[in-house]
């Protein structure tokens, strides 16, 4: 390795902090810390077309492991068997069980960020129309059928009174 380049730089007290406390706990020298932060914000500048929201929605989701990343299509066969099924009605009780659990999951947060908690899981798109007014868009019906009763027993589990109204490719919801 050539010679390396010197360079000084100033810290605030709480960087200096930070510093501080990632050279104890990666028992690392302060030029290696520096190195890699550099390149870590290097790296992150890829990032930045996304969505910081929805990107901390996919490391919770994804770390705490239980979620898994599936492909569309692979998730339409699936839908595609639950419509056709002879017991189609007991999935979906089984389904709305699932939402129970996941409106005392929600508890304390506000209908949209549920909204937008699910849009990351790729399930739809939001469009906030109004104050209390969103747009639910779909890729297909079959998602669509999945998501409203999912919704309801979210909302009215966190006991928010909400109104879908169906469109075609469209779940219109007013809080």
């Amino acid at each position: 390795m050539r010679n390396p380049r010197r360079v000084t730089i100033a810290f605030d007290e709480e960087s200096y902090e930070i510093f501080n406390r990632l050279r104890y706990e990666l028992k690392k020298s302060q030029s290696e810390i520096v190195r890699n932060a550099l390149k870590f914000y290097f790296d992150y500048q890829e990032f930045e077309k996304y969505d910081k929201g929805t990107i901390k929605f996919y490391v919770e989701m994804l770390s705490e492991g239980e979620h898994i990343i599936l492909d569309v299509d692979h998730w339409i066969a699936l839908l595609k068997l639950v419509e056709t099924h002879p017991e189609k009605e007991k999935f979906f009780e089984l389904h709305r069980g699932v939402a129970r659990s996941h409106s005392e999951q929600f508890m304390g947060k506000p209908a949209e960020y549920v909204l937008h908690r699910l849009e990351a899981c790729n399930f739809f798109r939001v469009n906030k129309v109004g104050e209390k007014d969103f747009t639910l868009i779909f890729g297909n019906d079959l998602t669509k059928d999945f998501i409203r009763p999912f919704l309801e027993e979210v909302f009215s589990g966190l006991g928010i009174e909400v109104e879908i109204k169906e469109d075609l490719t469209k779940l219109r919801i007013k809080l």
